[in-house]
C-alpha cells in the first residue's frame, strides 16, 4: 500500500507540476519582484542603481492629492457602479426569462456586446456621447433639448462610464438567466397557492435561490472596477479634472508617464491589498445572506 500511495502521489504531482512552473514564473516571482521594488526608489524595471527607501512610497502615496483622487474615483465606481450594474444585470436577466415569441434572439442581441472587444466598444462609446456630433445629442435635439456635454462635465462621466459597464454586462445576464432557470417551479406554484404575489415570490424565493450567483458576479464585478482602466483612459484620458482618473490609470501614469517604477509597484500592492480585504469582507458576510441549497 505505501508503494502504491507514493505512486500516486508521484503522478499527482507530475500532472501539476506545469500549473505550479506557470503559477511560480507569473505570480510569484512578479509579486516577490513587485514587492522587492515598492520598497526602493527605481525609477525603470530590472534598474541595478537604487535606494531603499522603506515605507517613503506608501508615505508619499498617501501626500499625492491626484492619487487620492484615483482612489476615491475608484471606490465611487465600486460603491456606486458595482450595485446599479448588478441590478441592471438581473433585471435584463428577468426581462429575457420569460417565454415569449422569438426571446432567443433578443438574448442573442444582449449578448453580442460582450462579444466586442473593449476597445472598439469605448470608441462607440465615444462617438455616441460626443457633445458635438454625437448620436445621442443628435436625438435629443430631434425633441428640442440642447447638446450635453456627457464626456466633458465632471457629474456626468461618471454615469456614462457606469452605463457603459451596464451595456457590456452580458456575461452577467447570461449567469443571472442561468440561476433563474434552475429555480424550482415547485416553489413558486406553492407559493402561488400560498396567495403570494410576484414581488412577494421575487423577494422570498427569487432572490435567495440565486443569492450564490449574485454574490459571484458582485465578486468580479468589484475587481473588475478596481482594475478599470481601459474606460478612463480611451473616453476622456482620465478627465475632465481627474474625474476618470482610477487606481489603475493612475499606477500607468506613474510607470510609464512619470517613470516611477516603485511607485507604481507600491500602488499595485496597495491596490492588491484592498482588492484582497474587500474580497474577504464579503465572503465572511456571504455568511449571513447567501442561500447554499445542498447545506440546508
Amino acid at each position: 500500500m505505501n508503494v502504491l500511495r507514493k505512486h500516486d502521489n508521484l503522478l499527482f504531482f507530475l500532472f501539476i507540476l506545469p500549473w505550479i512552473i506557470g503559477f511560480a514564473f507569473f505570480f510569484l516571482i512578479p509579486f516577490g519582484t513587485s514587492l522587492f521594488y515598492a520598497f526602493t526608489d527605481a525609477k525603470l524595471p530590472g534598474a541595478v542603481t537604487y535606494n531603499f527607501v522603506g515605507l517613503g512610497n506608501f508615505t508619499h502615496m498617501f501626500e499625492d492629492p491626484i492619487f487620492l483622487k484615483s482612489l476615491s474615483n475608484t471606490m465611487y465606481f465600486v460603491v456606486f457602479g458595482v450595485p446599479v450594474v448588478t441590478a441592471g444585470m438581473l433585471l435584463l436577466a428577468i426581462l429575457l426569462n420569460f417565454n415569449v415569441r422569438g426571446i432567443a434572439l433578443f438574448r442573442t442581441f444582449f449578448y453580442l456586446p460582450t462579444l466586442v472587444p473593449i476597445v472598439a466598444t469605448v470608441i462607440i462609446w465615444r462617438l455616441v456621447f460626443n457633445s458635438e456630433f454625437g448620436i445621442l445629442n443628435a436625438g435629443l435635439g430631434m425633441i428640442g433639448i440642447d447638446k450635453i456635454d456627457w464626456l466633458g462635465g465632471m457629474h456626468r462621466i461618471k454615469p456614462v462610464i457606469i452605463l457603459l459597464q451596464v451595456w457590456i454586462s452580458g456575461s452577467g445576464v447570461l449567469i443571472f438567466l442561468a440561476a433563474l432557470k434552475n429555480v424550482p417551479r415547485h416553489l413558486y406554484e406553492a407559493a402561488e397557492i400560498d396567495g403570494a404575489g410576484p414581488i412577494r415570490r421575487f423577494w422570498a424565493i427569487t432572490l435567495p435561490m440565486i443569492s450564490p450567483s449574485i454574490l459571484f458576479v458582485i465578486i468580479i464585478q468589484t475587481m473588475y472596477n478596481f482594475q478599470m482602466f481601459t474606460e478612463a483612459l480611451l473616453l476622456t484620458n482620465g478627465g475632465p479634472n481627474y474625474a476618470a482618473y482610477t487606481f489603475v490609470f493612475g499606477i500607468y501614469k506613474s510607470a510609464f508617464t512619470d517613470l516611477k517604477f516603485s511607485m507604481a509597484m507600491s500602488q499595485s500592492i496597495l491596490l492588491f491589498v484592498i482588492i484582497s480585504l474587500v474580497t474577504f469582507v464579503l465572503m465572511k458576510l456571504s455568511n449571513r445572506y447567501v442561500y447554499y441549497e445542498g447545506e440546508k
